[in-house]
């Protein structure tokens, strides 16, 4: 049901849009497959020099494709980012590949068009290695803590700063505040953040999501603060955003292994933080791993990942042939 309701409500985002409708209608019935995950009206990133957003009229995140739909008179709008705006998880497109879909009066040539399309994607998915969409799983903590990793290039969200805090083996039953200390890096706070106007704070997250600020209008507590972030608490942070959800309410999407930039922070008066990596390993509650390792994953000096089955090895080996991860086999 739950599938169901999120699919229900991207469908619905175009009802007041007749040709988005129907095109959004027509290519999600052709697919035919509930393993695969659609998104509509997501909010991207058009270009992080000039900071300009858009919405993608259709996302498919797990082969990081976009469709535009080129409706008569229309053009995409591109959005300078609105506080609004930054309640919701905005998407990196840069690298995806965009689709664009012509709406005109011949209803057999457009139909021939999404059709094309269609095929399109579904070669990519039988030729991709690509996660199965469970709705259920990909909001249980333990999925990754199993998998080894978390990954923010693949959207992974979770209800709670309490599941935020047990991918790290933190084995919270209840209600968690806005993060923890990492129980098994002592140099690692988790926290979830809002990056939007909230009470006296004002938190930023830069569009390609390697620096973000903590920022609290009142001068002396921002000051006070930024001293203590800097010479006494933990230096680096597991980073999940408050964002809105697609199934209404609010969710923690992880963002990434970030540290702080002691010269961005003094130069800019305000805690800046820069990330190390997109991936981040998880543990099991009290370490106590009920699997032997297979492999680890290092990059930059840091284990980021581990592997308990060839399988998720081999996944993570051919998405990251080409960077600069080195492997340490057990």
């Amino acid at each position: 049901m739950k599938k169901y309701n999120f699919i229900k409500k991207q469908l619905s985002k175009t009802n007041k849009k007749n040709d988005e409708n129907y095109v959004v209608s027509r290519i999600w019935h052709l697919l035919n497959n509930p393993d695969v995950k659609m998104i509509t009206q997501q909010y991207i990133v058009r270009d992080v020099e000039t900071k300009t957003y858009a919405l993608a009229d259709i996302y498919f995140p797990q082969i990081n494709m976009i469709i535009e739909i080129d409706e008569p008179y229309h053009l995409t709008e591109e959005m300078v980012l609105s506080d609004s705006m930054r309640q919701h998880d905005i998407v990196q497109a840069i690298e995806c590949e965009v689709i664009r879909i012509k709406v005109i009066n011949d209803l057999q040539e457009m139909n021939e068009r999404i059709d094309s399309v269609v095929l399109h994607i579904r070669q990519r998915f039988e030729t991709m290695d690509y996660k199965v969409w469970d709705v259920e799983q990909e909001y249980n903590p333990m999925t990754y803590v199993h998998r080894g990793y978390l990954d923010a290039t693949e959207h992974i969200a979770f209800k709670t700063v309490k599941d935020c805090c047990n991918c790290f083996g933190a084995g919270y039953k209840g209600l968690q505040g806005s993060g923890a200390k990492h129980k098994f890096q002592e140099a690692i706070d988790i926290k979830a953040l809002k990056f939007y106007p909230n009470a006296s704070w004002d938190n930023e997250l830069n569009a390609d999501e390697q620096f973000f600020t903590e920022y609290h209008t009142d001068s002396e507590f921002n000051t006070a603060y930024m001293k203590k972030r800097l010479y006494e608490l933990r230096q680096e942070i597991a980073l999940f955003a408050h964002v809105r959800s697609e199934f209404g309410g609010f969710e923690y999407v992880f963002k990434g292994w970030y540290k702080v930039n002691q010269k961005r922070t003094l130069e800019l008066g305000k805690v800046c933080y820069e990330r190390v990596s997109t991936i981040m390993p998880t543990y099991f509650e009290g370490n106590q791993e009920p699997f032997e390792k297979v492999a680890k994953a290092i990059y930059n000096h840091r284990e980021i990942a581990f592997f308990y089955d060839e399988e998720e090895l081999h996944r993570f080996l051919e998405k990251y042939k080409k960077a600069e991860i080195t492997y340490e086999f057990i």
